[in-house]
């Protein structure tokens, strides 16, 4: 626990960020979050070689964060939405501790929307996420939320802080995170600057879900 911390702490103040995401966190609150998750969901094929059951992960996790960027854009109001690119720690301090490739989204509250934080923690936890990463607007007492409900760190809907964002505003935004690194695009994404397919597309990705929702969780009579 005291390595993660001061791991988290050297990233919030070591990180050199672009001009785009240090306005972002000026102006608002945002959250980073992700779909991916390990191979242990995945299915073993019996007589599968190693190199086929990752690239079989890889696509699934695609997939999994192509939802989820449907299902952010789904919401209202919508986010704007920054990529993610680098790799974390999944299962922190447990025997079962890897390092994973984690394609993530760092999402931007634009709209002041209060209920910004429970509408990701709600996505976080769909997506069996151990937490996610919420930065208050100016960047002081960022904090992971747990948001799963058999997890241990953190804790089911628990906060851990990892201070303050005290860095300055330079060409790149280069983070870690257990000594693992972040990329974080300049490439910020708007729904409004979406094609009418993509709109479209969009729409038809949280409908499906919605349906997949609804037919686990059928209502009670």
């Amino acid at each position: 626990m005291k390595d993660l911390m001061e791991n988290w702490r050297r990233f919030l103040v070591e990180s050199s960020l672009s001009r785009i995401i240090c306005r972002h966190i000026n102006q608002y609150d945002n959250a980073i979050i992700t779909a991916f998750r390990d191979d242990t969901e995945i299915p073993e094929k019996k007589g599968e070689r190693s190199r086929d059951r990752k690239r079989r992960l890889r696509v699934a996790n695609r997939k999994r964060n192509r939802e989820l960027k449907a299902q952010l854009w789904g919401l209202n109001p919508k986010p704007d939405i920054t990529q993610v690119a680098g790799s974390a720690i999944e299962g922190w301090q447990t025997p079962l501790a890897k390092e994973v490739r984690e394609d993530s989204f760092m999402v931007h509250n634009v709209n002041h929307d209060p209920k910004f934080e429970k509408k990701i923690a709600k996505l976080g936890e769909f997506y069996n996420q151990d937490s996610i990463l919420i930065i208050p607007q100016g960047g002081a007492a960022a904090y992971l939320l747990g948001t799963k409900p058999e997890g241990e760190f953190p804790p089911y809907k628990e906060q851990l802080s990892v201070g303050d964002l005290k860095a300055g505003c330079e060409a790149e935004f280069m983070s870690r995170v257990s000594n693992r690194p972040f990329t974080f695009s300049e490439n910020t994404e708007s729904y409004k600057a979406l094609s009418r397919n993509s709109k479209w597309a969009v729409k038809k990705i949280v409908e499906r879900i919605k349906r997949e929702k609804a037919a686990k969780n059928p209502p009670k009579s």
